[in-house]
């Protein structure tokens, strides 16, 4: 009876596990099945838009800064719809198709050939943008005004609000004041969050963003593409750990582990003091029960 039951908790535990894993989003799932995925395909952005576009037969958009200044944007279509494990192994075998050409880190158009293979020259749509090596990087991606750069570089290393201004497709001036979560920035952390910006605009066919459509991309919202469709995205900014006065792990306030004004009370323990010979002053042996003598080895 025994290795029945424990069958079928196994079995359980299985069925258990597998729904657990269908839970998850496509991209959660490829990248349990393949880490190494994210930094090959260039970016968190890059990597995202390869597995909604292959799970779900969508466009793929895919953006790499080339160390010439060149900015590459490649958008295409897939064939079929695959599930995430497929999405894996097909992006698994493209990785090691281009690793065997010496291509470790591929920029937009050879990864995309690389999934696409002999189709690749009808469906790619290529577009290469040069950002002068004096700009500040995010600037000509996103096609800001160097009065916006400057505020929105500054709002973010600082922790305060942004205010942009822009004019909208149809020559509606448009003013957006916004405060990205976390706190302030390094000026990596803010490059690298324009960047990552710029890609998930690009997903949605945005390459010159109004200031409403730029914080959305930051922030997280409604996402109003060029052709009217309002589409709801999570912004690059919203994982941002939260400051440490709100964390339940490492706050100072109100941390349950090394909290500072809630920790409990601790209590000093009463030592009792061994017996002591008077006249000499040094702890005597305590006899065991039954009057035994203690071994003559001790106190040699």
């Amino acid at each position: 009876m025994r290795p029945v039951l424990a069958a079928l908790l196994a079995l359980s535990l299985v069925a258990g596990a597998r729904a657990q894993t269908l839970t998850l989003p496509d991209a959660q799932q490829v990248q349990l099945l393949a880490p190494q995925l994210v930094p090959f395909s260039g970016s968190t952005g890059n990597f995202e838009s390869l597995v909604s576009g292959l799970t779900a037969g969508t466009p793929i958009t895919l953006t790499t800064l080339g160390a010439d200044g060149v900015m590459q944007i490649v958008t295409f279509l897939p064939g079929a719809t695959m599930s995430a494990a497929d999405a894996a192994r097909a992006l698994e075998t493209a990785r090691q198709s281009l690793i065997s050409q010496g291509i470790a880190t591929p920029n937009a158009q050879q990864l995309a050939q690389a999934l696409l293979g002999n189709s690749a020259s009808t469906l790619l749509q290529v577009r290469n943008e040069f950002i002068p090596a004096t700009s500040v990087a995010g600037n000509s991606a996103l096609n800001l005004s160097a009065a916006n750069l400057q505020a929105l570089r500054s709002a973010l290393t600082q922790g305060t609000a942004a205010t942009l201004t822009g004019t909208t497709s149809t020559g509606v001036t448009q003013t957006t004041t916004f405060t990205a979560p976390g706190g302030p920035m390094n000026d990596f952390q803010v490059t690298q969050a324009l960047q990552l910006a710029s890609t998930l605009l690009a997903q949605q066919g945005i390459f010159n963003p109004t200031p409403e459509q730029l914080r959305a991309a930051l922030v997280g919202g409604n996402l109003v593409t060029s052709g009217g469709t309002s589409v709801p995205v999570q912004g690059v900014l919203q994982g941002r750990v939260r400051n440490t006065s709100e964390s339940p792990f490492f706050g100072t306030s109100n941390s349950p582990l090394i909290g500072t004004s809630n920790t409990p009370p601790s209590t000093t323990p009463t030592l009792t003091p061994a017996p002591v010979n008077a006249a000499v002053g040094v702890a005597r042996p305590i006899a065991p029960a039954g009057g035994l003598r203690p071994s003559a080895a001790v106190g040699r």
